[in-house]
């Protein structure tokens, strides 16, 4: 039970911590997990114009699974990811994609590195006086870290998965009958054998024992099953037998034995004077007609 108990523990941290995918060179080297972008959109067209084995063997994998890996939109692309459990995954840009992960229901998360690199830029007439000054003006930005504090403030410190309760139910989830499930049926197939085993072993002992005894195998079951519940048998105890008393035996053999040494003693008190009694032990000096000594 404990093994079992220890290799579950085990399993369900593995089953969380794991993911079967981890760069997008795994993704693209396997076809259980599907993948796909928004028909039509920026990064469908990244995929098409690469010339990357990777991308290029990602793009064919696409075109020949349209229908199930091609959505409309992102919210239907995060649809498909959360329906999917772990079967699809969605690509798509890296800043939609992590503001997505900080919202509730907080079930979805990013895997690897960013497979392309690509900025956001403000979009001005040819030619206008603005380009330069909105230029300066974002590196400038940059520079300070504002951008850098004004995402993390809209990003993370608004985060709907940052809250304890949240936390606790995305990264451990309850155990419910089907997971420790096993643990009884370990249990009950070892008190089923159990119970088969110790069965056996009393028809066993009950056969033995009428063979010695020469009684009847019914008697004896019946006799060892007494014992077995009240751990006393009635009519031996009224007549002690050597066969199933021998414990009371053996004491009065031990009772006769110390009787006989004390008539022996009794009788050499008697018929010598060279012993002498002294604190419970038995000294002898001189010798005796045999010429043995004593101590």
């Amino acid at each position: 039970m404990s093994s079992y108990t220890a290799n579950l523990a085990a399993f369900l941290t593995v089953e969380k911590l794991v993911t079967p995918i981890e760069t997008v060179e795994d993704l693209a080297n396997q076809t259980e997990i599907k993948y796909g972008v928004v028909g039509g959109g920026s990064t469908e067209n990244f995929f098409k114009k690469s010339t990357l084995t990777t991308f290029q063997k990602m793009w064919k994998f696409m075109q020949a699974h349209q229908s199930e890996v091609f959505v409309s939109n992102n919210s239907k692309g995060f649809e498909k990811v959360r329906q999917s459990k772990g079967k699809y995954a969605f690509l798509l840009e890296s800043t939609l994609n992590e503001y997505v992960n900080e919202r509730f229901p907080c079930d979805t998360m990013r895997v690897g590195e960013n497979i392309d690199a690509k900025g956001y830029g403000i979009g001005t007439p040819l030619g206008s006086d603005l380009r330069e000054a909105v230029n300066i003006a974002v590196l400038e930005l940059i520079e300070d870290g504002f951008l850098e504090r004004l995402k993390h403030k809209w990003y993370y410190e608004r985060s709907e998965c940052t809250n304890i309760a949240t936390k606790d139910a995305k990264q451990s989830a309850a155990l419910n009958l089907a997971n420790v499930a096993g643990m009884f049926y370990v249990l009950i197939v070892g008190l089923g054998l159990a119970m088969v085993i110790a069965f056996f072993e009393f028809l066993l002992k009950a056969k033995i024992d009428s063979k010695r005894l020469n009684l009847n195998i019914r008697d004896i079951m019946r006799k060892n099953l007494r014992i077995s519940i009240t751990g006393i048998d009635y009519d031996e105890k009224q007549q002690p037998n050597e066969d199933y008393w021998p414990l009371q035996q053996q004491q009065q053999q031990l009772q006769n034995e110390n009787d006989e040494q004390k008539s022996q003693l009794s009788i050499k008190n008697g018929n010598t004077n060279g012993y002498h009694e002294q604190k419970n032990d038995l000294f002898y000096r001189g010798h005796t007609r045999d010429h043995i000594s004593y101590l």
